[in-house]
């Protein structure tokens, strides 16, 4: 037994707090605990739903993501196996190139080999050319034929919409209806994604696709695989004891349900026998309402009878339209909640049992050590200093006892350890300077790396593509590189330690005088200088200021690179950005003059037409109208130079339309020229617009001839030209099989002034002349995707050189006869939208000396409005540019609800608005008479006499 008033004290606090603490616990906690532990339970199940109602999100999300994994897997293949394709493709006609085969034996091993690849899902490789025939494809319906007309549900072509991506961009993808190979049927009714590649070499496009059904039917097949998983992890799921999670959908099918026998059947008979209503409606009612569904059910130990109240809660999940419900027996969540408190109780009995006697055993672990440190301390007071307290702790009592006997235990070390103190310090001293000669040697070797260092990074300073230099304060070169010294023609060693003036002279000093006083001064500063000799060359050169430690400038590093194809890049540049700005404006001007002819020559013709027979008026209307057609050419001219000139590109023969143009073109040029024209012989197609080409040809001849007044040669070339890399023209042209076209003369040519400028519109040297002439050449040319240069000297003659699109040979068409001049429509309705009122106004009056009644548009919101009310509408003329609807998204609308009415369309731009064209007839501004009737006479044939 201890006997100590500290022990007693300290052990009788002990028991009254423990005994405090129990009652307390008993008389608040446990009521307390009772009542959450019931709302715990409840809400246990809605926070399961919340984590199941994730879980199918995350499933939803899951299948969204598939469905783009799978998406993009399946793309890759497809990239993967053209590419392949294409390999094949090269390595047959490789040995084409080499000679070991001919040309229709290595065609006939490229598109059989082709059609017998398979992969996949029956997903084969197709290869077309350039005009949409299919030479390679499994399926024999398909194989050889020309697929132009195949086209989708909206009308729009497919293979040559593919086409024409593959040749602009190089490779695509595209989704369009097909029919599956080895189908009941050749309709294309399947929808399928394809990836294709341009061939240009080959002239080939090649592609491969798949169906987005095989897609849709991998999404399927993991959404059954997802709502398993999920069933699987439901039927482990219990809330409470017997509490669970289910599932069911819209239509009231059960879905997933831990009971097999409820699982996958129809409930909605089943009724709640608290509310007489289907406990399905009532759980869907519930639903995302915050709010639980109370109900009675039996029991499996007491089937049949419903008198057992359960509590549910319903989320609706709208991704898949699912209900999630949980559902628990109310009397297991109070079960619980009692359980819970009488454990609590018992907890509380057992805390303080063992209260009590842990506060018996942590009052005598403390009181008794204090007891022998006291005892120790008398020892040592004594002068004992052998006495130790012997208490080991990891508490605050083992430390001061470690203290203790620590500090006894060093004063004892302290004497006997001073004599082999003093000789570890003098081994110490002996290693240190063991350890300063051995530095020393390594110092000596740092100074042999650093000078191999040194050698190499003037080998490297020397090798770079830039010239360095290294300047003192006193501006003498201390250092140069290999390349600095070629810039001011001189030897590297014949440079350092020289003066900068001495080596650059007066001239080329004084100029860069200011920039080094700059850079002295603390400031970096560039500046481009021009060396004349040997050959012209700029550079850029930048000093940088090296500063010392305590801020002053001890010299300046020089870097110089050469600029000078940069620059001559950028004067291109700028100058084919400046003919662009100009070929803007110019556009835009020309579209707004072109409605003002279109009213003076419609008014002029119908002035004419009426009082023609005034005597002495058509002598004043007839210069009118040849100056308002003047003004006509002007505004197409303008309209070449800035592209928007409409353009009918086809393969055209340039060798035989040059020959053609030479018998009209001779009896334009003086004997005093000599003209040559291309061989009959070499093949010279292109793809360009025939009459805009000869227009082209016939303005590059004129000036010819204007250039040579004393006479001389004019050469007229055409030939097929393969640029193997990128040459210089207006701008780049990129490698690739060109139509060349040269107009070369002997005459004036043009000055270092007039050269730069000799696209620009109303730029002349001539004194008589419009300025157009080159312009419209150089419009006709970038619209027509081509390149274009001048090579000429003042007094040495000039030589165009055109660069257009190659087109292989092809049929010409038949000439389609013009139509009649005095066709007209009696009594058929016409309608007019046109935002300008004044050319509403002419094309109104000429439309109703046709025949036609007339109805007008100020929009094409307007337009449409007026076809869909009027039944008997039998021709619509609109405008291209208008307020609100354009005039070709109109056209397409008629076209797709009333195809029986013909379409007009009329501007004073290109048509660029739709992918096919063809189907649209448009009538340029300022139109004559007889272009309306022709126009009409085009549009179809539902219009009748």
């Amino acid at each position: 037994m201890i006997r100590s008033r500290l022990f007693h004290r300290l052990f009788s606090t002990m028991l009254i707090v423990v005994g405090l603490f129990s009652a307390a616990v008993y008389l608040l906690v446990v009521p307390l605990v009772e009542q959450k532990a019931y709302e715990i339970e409840l809400n246990a199940s809605g926070a399961i739903l919340e984590n199941v109602f994730t879980m199918a999100a995350k499933i939803k999300g899951g299948l969204e993501e598939q469905r783009s994994e799978t998406e993009k897997s399946y793309k890759q293949q497809l990239r993967n196996v053209v590419t392949l394709a294409i390999a094949y493709i090269d390595w047959v006609f490789g040995q084409r190139d080499r000679g070991e085969m001919s040309d229709a034996e290595a065609r006939r091993l490229v598109f059989e080999g082709l059609r017998a690849m398979k992969y996949g899902n029956d997903d084969y490789i197709w290869v077309t050319d350039y005009y949409s025939n299919l030479l390679s494809h499994p399926d024999p319906y398909f194989q050889g034929r020309n697929a132009a007309d195949f086209r989708d549900q909206s009308g729009n072509t497919i293979i040559p919409v593919i086409i024409s991506t593959a040749r602009a961009w190089g490779e695509g993808f595209h989704t369009y209806p097909w029919a599956r190979p080895k189908g009941q049927s050749t309709a294309l009714t399947d929808q399928k994604i394809s990836y294709f590649k341009d061939l240009p070499r080959h002239r080939l496009v090649v592609g491969t696709g798949a169906y987005l059904a095989d897609i849709d039917a991998e999404v399927a097949k993991r959404m059954s695989e997802a709502v398993e998983d999920l069933r699987q992890v439901l039927r482990a799921i219990r809330i409470n004891a017997t509490g669970y999670v289910y599932i069911f959908d819209a239509r009231n099918n059960m879905i997933i349900h831990p009971n097999t026998n409820i699982e996958g059947t129809e409930f909605s008979a089943l009724n709640n026998p608290m509310s007489g209503h289907s406990i399905a409606d009532e759980l869907k009612a519930a639903a995302d309402s915050g709010k639980p569904v109370y109900y009675l059910w039996d029991k499996p130990e007491d089937p049949g009878n419903y008198a057992y109240q359960k509590i549910s809660w319903v989320r609706h999940f709208a991704g898949f339209d699912w209900y999630i419900a949980s559902s628990v027996y109310v009397e297991d969540l109070r079960k619980s909640a009692v359980e819970l408190s009488n454990r609590i109780m018992m907890v509380a009995l057992a805390i303080l049992v063992i209260g009590i006697g842990l506060a018996w055993l942590a009052a005598r672990r403390l009181v008794e050590p204090l007891r022998r440190l006291a005892d120790t301390a008398a020892l040592v007071s004594a002068g004992d200093l052998s006495a130790q307290t012997g208490i080991v702790r990891d508490d605050e009592i083992g430390i001061l006892a470690a203290g203790f006997d620590g500090m006894i235990q060093r004063v004892r070390d302290n004497i006997a350890t001073l004599d082999s103190r003093v000789r570890h310090r003098t081994a110490e001293l002996e290693d240190s300077n063991r350890r300063l000669l051995q530095a020393v040697e390594l110092q000596d070797r740092a100074q042999a790396a650093l000078a191999d260092t040194e050698a190499r990074q003037r080998l490297i300073l020397d090798a770079i593509p830039a010239a360095i230099a290294y300047l003192d304060r006193d501006q003498r070169i201390r250092f140069a590189n290999r390349r600095w010294a070629d810039l001011v023609q001189r030897d590297k060693g014949a440079v350092v330690g020289r003066f900068l003036a001495e080596v650059l002279g007066r001239h080329a000093h004084g100029h860069i005088a200011p920039y080094l006083a700059q850079t002295f001064a603390g400031v970096q500063s560039a500046f481009e200088y021009v060396f004349p000799a040997p050959r012209t060359m700029i550079t850029k050169s930048t000093l940088i200021p090296e500063i010392g430690p305590e801020g002053a400038v001890q010299g300046m590093f020089v870097l110089s690179l050469d600029v000078t194809d940069e620059k001559d890049t950028e004067k291109r540049l700028m100058e084919a950005q400046r003919l662009n700005a100009v070929g803007q404006l110019s556009g835009g001007l020309a579209h707004d003059f072109n409605n003002l002819l279109s009213i003076i020559i419609g008014n002029l013709a119908a002035a004419r037409d009426r009082y023609g027979a005034v005597e002495g008026l058509d002598e004043f209307l007839e210069p009118a109208q040849r100056a308002g057609r003047r003004g006509a050419d002007i505004t197409s001219r303008l309209l070449a130079f800035s592209r928007r000139q409409p353009l009918k590109p086809q393969p055209v023969d340039v060798g035989a339309l040059i020959r053609e143009m030479a018998v009209l073109l001779r009896r334009s040029l003086p004997s005093s020229i000599d003209m040559t024209l291309p061989p009959e012989d070499v093949p010279c197609w292109a793809i360009a617009d025939q009459n805009q080409l000869e227009n082209a040809l016939v303005n590059l001849v004129l000036n010819a001839r204007d250039a040579m007044p004393g006479g001389g040669r004019l050469d007229i070339g055409a030939r097929i030209r393969t640029i193997a890399e990128p040459a210089m023209f207006d701008e780049m042209a990129p490698a690739d099989d060109y139509l060349e076209i040269v107009v070369a003369d002997g005459g004036l040519g043009f000055d270092a002034d007039a050269l730069p400028r000799a696209f620009e519109p109303f730029f002349t040297t001539k004194e008589q002349g419009s300025g157009l002439g080159l312009s419209m050449v150089y419009g006709f040319v970038k619209q027509s995707h081509g390149y274009i240069r001048i090579d000429s000297r003042a007094g040495a003659g000039a030589a165009i050189t055109i660069l257009l699109p190659r087109a292989e040979p092809v049929p010409q068409p038949e000439a389609i006869a013009a139509a009649d001049s005095e066709r007209r429509w009696p009594g058929r309705l016409a309608l007019v939208a046109e935002d300008n009122e004044d050319v509403r106004q002419i094309m109104r009056r000429q439309l109703m000396e046709l025949g036609f009644s007339v109805v007008e548009a100020e929009s094409g919101d307007e337009a449409a409005i007026l076809v869909e009310q009027i039944e008997d509408l039998h021709l619509v003329i609109s405008d291209i540019v208008m307020p609100g609807l354009s005039g070709v998204d109109l056209a397409h609308k008629i076209k797709a609800t009333r195809p029986e009415i013909c379409v007009v369309l009329i501007s004073g731009f290109s048509f660029e608005g739709s992918e096919d064209q063809s189907d649209l007839v448009v009538l340029a501004k300022p139109w004559e008479k007889q272009d309306l009737i022709d126009a009409i006479g085009r549009s179809g044939s539902t219009i009748r006499n």
